[in-house]
This record gives structure tokens, C-alpha cells and sequence, in this order.
């Protein structure tokens, strides 16, 4: 019973994850400023509401009525305030924005919507090998799988035909900085690290 509770929890939290992919898909056709503008005002709203989590009662147990069962046990930790998934992958996307490329934030956007979710919803229903806390190997190459087809089709910073590969690294390297046990919220490090991966890889090999 709680194994299929889990998994209903965590098709309705990555359905949700899903959705987002919305904001990469209209920043192809909307400009960087107004995009950086439009993520600085929901990333305030989404704060507002992790605050108001953090402060009010009343406000908490609203919330968690409707949402509570999708939150991670950090997002609900009490003492303090703890900023739930939405809100670091609205901050990730902002800071995407803001320090890369247009290409390579709206490929590093996709990357941490689809590349998370599929490894998450792949690993609960099919995941066997335990290969870290809370990861599986079939988790992680969903992940990797899904990462390749990602900077196939996305856009590309260059019109050199080697890009597909330093994408393609850095996937590789984003899926095991993915495995690390670390603090920070993954819907942070999954864009950060693969927009930082491979900007640096894209200076060394081709430009």
C-alpha cells in the first residue's frame, strides 16, 4: 500500500515537474529580458509562499492540504525556512536566464525537467540495482537516455557539428554529478552543473 502511494505521490509531484517545461518552451520565442523579468516575479511568488509556509500555521496546513503529500521531508521540515522543489527549479530557471546563452538555458531547462522526472517515475517503478541514497541504475539511465535525446533536438550555440558531443559529455557528467549526495536542492545542481559543464567544455574543444 505505501509502495503504491509512493508512486501515485510521485507521478502527481513529476506531473507537475512536467508542466513547467512551459517556460522553456515560450523563452524560444519570447526575449532574454523580458524572460529574466517573468521568472524574477514567480520566483518572488513562489519565495512569498515558502515564507508564508515557514510563518503561519494556518497558512502551512492550507497548503499542505491540497499539496502536502508531494512535498519531499525537507520541504516540511518546521524550525525554519525550507523552499520546496518549485521554488528551486523557478531559481534555476532565473539564473539559467541570466548566465547563459539563450540556447543553452533553454536546453538546460529541459534537461532538468524531463532528465529528473524520467529518472524519478523510471527508477520508483522499475529501479533494482541501488546504486546511492535513494537512486537506482535504471534511474540513472533514464536519466542519461533522456538527457541525449534532450541536446539532440535542442538548440545549439554553435553551428559546429562537434557541439553534439560536448552536450552530449556533458549529460554524462551531469548524470554522475546527479548521483552525489549533496545539500543542495537537485533542480538547482542538474542546470547549473550541465549549463556550467558545458560552456566550459564548448571554450576548450571548439571555440
Amino acid at each position: 500500500m505505501k509502495a503504491k502511494s509512493q508512486i501515485a505521490n510521485e507521478t502527481l509531484r513529476k506531473s507537475i515537474h512536467l508542466l513547467s517545461s512551459i517556460v522553456p518552451f515560450t523563452y524560444i520565442y519570447i526575449p532574454r529580458d523580458i524572460e529574466i523579468v517573468l521568472l524574477s516575479i514567480m520566483f518572488i511568488m513562489m519565495l512569498s509562499v515558502d515564507i508564508g509556509r515557514a510563518r503561519s500555521k494556518a497558512f502551512r496546513d492550507f497548503y499542505d492540504r491540497f499539496l502536502g503529500r508531494i512535498l519531499r521531508h525537507h520541504e516540511t521540515e518546521a524550525g525554519g525556512l525550507s523552499l520546496t522543489g518549485g521554488s528551486y527549479i523557478v531559481l534555476a530557471f532565473l539564473l539559467c536566464a541570466v548566465l547563459f546563452p539563450k540556447p543553452l538555458a533553454i536546453t538546460a531547462m529541459f534537461i532538468v525537467i524531463f532528465c529528473d522526472s524520467m529518472a524519478a517515475l523510471y527508477g520508483i517503478l522499475f529501479g533494482k540495482i541501488r546504486i546511492g541514497k535513494g537512486k537506482t541504475l535504471e534511474g540513472s539511465l533514464a536519466f542519461l537516455f533522456t538527457g541525449l535525446i534532450v541536446v539532440y533536438l535542442g538548440p545549439k550555440i554553435t553551428d559546429s557539428p562537434g557541439e553534439f558531443y560536448i552536450a552530449a559529455l556533458s549529460v554524462i557528467l551531469t548524470t554522475i554529478v546527479e548521483l552525489v549526495p549533496v545539500k543542495i536542492d537537485d533542480n538547482l545542481v542538474i542546470p547549473m552543473f550541465f549549463g556550467a559543464s558545458y560552456l566550459l567544455l564548448l571554450k576548450i574543444f571548439i571555440h
